[in-house]
């Protein structure tokens, strides 16, 4: 596998992005020194609305200064006892109450356990979706804020989402966080084919619409790379991006394939009416989902 000389920051730490001004960019640090290159150099999250990128080049002109902020080697994890103590309270999770109107209620307990759904302080019980690795490691976990009638998320004042992270909300200091799929923790020995969405309750969703997949989710555009999907090398893949990012993970699904992978990039989500950065939730809830028994 090729080495690179620098990397994106694998820690949880935001900067403002120098295009769009907005909290969302990592930057790029140097493998060599673990210290972070230019500010210029990083990547926006906001991959549809932004896409800013920009890797430390290596001209004749350019000699990075780099600053003193290292980055741990050990990855952190939050103990068993935080996430039981979240696995209740159903009754005041949005989300929760949203899949109760629209699914057997046993149906929804199963799923609940299956995936560890948890329950938070904040956002007035917002959902917690706990990343468990393959090993039973638990990284963190995403805590996202929905509304009980539409299932749709739901956003501050200032039209930003309501969304945090379990150890942001301990004030653990010093977190090394590396994240994982979303459902990995499903992935065992019989587990033979898996199917992949961009969003933690779309994969939550899917499951309850077809149990047949293993459903799992990279948590956002740039989720669909090596260091989440190498637990799944010896698994078959279905990749199912959001619309409008299929060109995207369909290239990554061909670089991964090359070195061992078996990844089908499904196209069903751009063959239905809806507006970019729909997923399959999404085509469900507006009646056009007919085509979802043959998703692959």
């Amino acid at each position: 596998m090729k080495e690179y000389k620098y990397k994106l920051d694998p820690t949880s730490k935001k900067f403002n992005c120098p295009k769009c001004n907005k909290k969302r960019y990592v930057r790029y640090i140097n493998n060599e020194t673990n210290q972070y290159a230019d500010p210029e150099f990083g990547r926006c999250d906001r991959a549809q609305k932004c896409a800013h990128h920009l890797y430390p080049a290596n001209t004749k002109s350019y000699e990075p200064k780099y600053h003193r902020n290292e980055v741990k080697l050990i990855v952190s994890n939050i103990k068993y006892e935080i996430l039981n103590q979240t696995i209740q309270r159903f009754e005041i999770n949005p989300l929760v109450q949203y899949l109760f109107k629209k699914y057997e209620k046993n149906e929804v307990e199963q799923i609940i356990k299956k995936y560890n759904i948890g329950t938070a302080n904040m956002y007035n019980g917002a959902t917690i979706f706990w990343q468990m690795d393959d090993t039973g490691n638990i990284r963190t976990g995403k805590i996202m804020s929905y509304n009980t009638e539409t299932g749709k998320r739901t956003k501050n004042n200032d039209g930003k989402p309501k969304i945090n992270f379990v150890h942001y909300a301990l004030k653990k200091t010093n977190y090394n966080l590396k994240q994982c799929l979303f459902g990995l923790h499903l992935l065992n020995d019989n587990v033979k084919q898996v199917a992949i969405v961009e969003s933690e309750k779309t994969a939550i969703i899917m499951s309850l619409e077809m149990p047949e997949y293993t459903w799992m989710a990279t948590g956002s555009l740039f989720g669909f790379k090596h260091d989440y999907l190498e637990p799944l090398k010896n698994t078959d893949i279905i990749a199912h991006p959001d619309k409008g990012c299929y060109e995207k993970w369909s290239k990554t699904a061909k670089a991964l394939n090359e070195k061992g992978y078996n990844i089908t990039v499904s196209k069903i989500i751009e063959k239905i009416e809806c507006k970019n950065g729909s997923d399959l939730a999404d085509a469900l809830d507006t009646k056009e989902g007919d085509e979802k028994n043959s998703i692959d």
